[in-house]
């Protein structure tokens, strides 16, 4: 499957039933390993409380928590809550469930376009994404070092939905401890149309990408590690601007600290010109203890 292939396949996540008042659902293919990719969720339920604005109202905040892990055959309903429908704010919070338990739930602010006072911090100073390897190319030289083959580590192998090509090399093999941040081009392979609520939900699908290796880089491990198991347990995104991700924008993300089994990582997105997008938070628990995920009832976003 290409990647314009793959990223059809995201976008029509978004397509979600209405199943009675304020109640939608998705029946079709989950995205994840194992359990359903905290991402889709998340996109998911944004259009879920969307589909409730009945006025010029955009997201600029959502607060989420996952709560249970996400089963990939079942399918999810969202069930949205129209808490306040104000002329400058709207407040709706969204419950996904499977099989009568709530697996993920998110609050979610709408506001009309408004004029005021601003500022923003500088983008980082990064090569530009021309002049460097994506992930892909990375992944296929860990296999070829492992004298493996694509089929021996398939989600590891798979083709990403987009291209990202890091400034900081990763090392899968044998992760050192380094800095705890990691900067990241991003491009979508296909065009993403121009709707807000679309643009939106796709941002919040691919932040849940990246965060957790910086939490992780300071302590000297990856998601290949042995017997470690790791987690979203909440995450939180403000958006910025009006969105337009087709072309290279910058994930810079950064973690202050991992401890009591919980890594925090920020990440800030910035179009390539350089202005600020969006903004994201994401608590982890990273914990180096084996764990049974077959009974575990911990939330996962991987």
């Amino acid at each position: 499957m290409n990647q314009i292939s793959i990223l059809k396949k995201v976008l029509n996540l978004f397509n979600l039933n209405s199943t009675d008042k304020d109640m939608f659902s998705w029946t079709g293919e989950n995205v994840g390993f194992r359990r359903i990719f905290g991402g889709q969720v998340m996109a998911q339920s944004l259009i879920a409380a969307y589909k409730t604005i009945d006025v010029e109202h955009y997201a600029h905040s959502f607060h989420s928590y996952f709560l249970r892990p996400g089963d990939m055959k079942k399918p999810i309903t969202f069930y949205v809550d129209r808490i306040r429908d104000g002329k400058s704010f709207s407040t709706r919070t969204v419950k996904a469930m499977q099989d009568d338990e709530a697996i993920f739930n998110c609050s979610i602010s709408f506001q009309k376009k408004e004029k005021g006072l601003e500022h923003q911090i500088s983008m980082p100073k990064v090569p530009e994404p021309e002049s460097l390897q994506n992930e892909q190319e990375h992944r296929e030289a860990a296999l070829a070092e492992l004298n493996m083959k694509k089929e021996d580590m398939p989600m590891f192998a798979r083709q990403q939905e987009i291209e990202m090509r890091p400034v900081e090399k990763p090392n899968y093999i044998n992760p050192k401890r380094m800095p705890p941040y990691k900067n990241t081009w991003i491009k979508s392979e296909g065009q993403i149309p121009n709707d807000q609520f679309i643009q939106q939900a796709f941002l919040l699908y691919i932040s849940d990408m990246g965060l957790l290796a910086a939490a992780n880089n300071s302590v000297g491990v990856n998601f290949l590690t042995k017997n470690l198991q790791n987690a979203s347990l909440d995450h939180a995104m403000w958006f910025h601007r009006e969105l337009d991700l087709n072309g290279w924008f910058l994930y810079s993300i950064e973690s202050p600290i991992t401890r009591n089994a919980r890594g925090f990582a920020s990440g800030s997105i910035f179009s390539r010109d350089g202005k600020l997008i969006a903004s994201c938070t994401c608590l982890l628990y990273t914990s180096p203890s084996p764990r049974d995920l077959s009974t575990s009832r911990m939330p996962s976003s991987a």
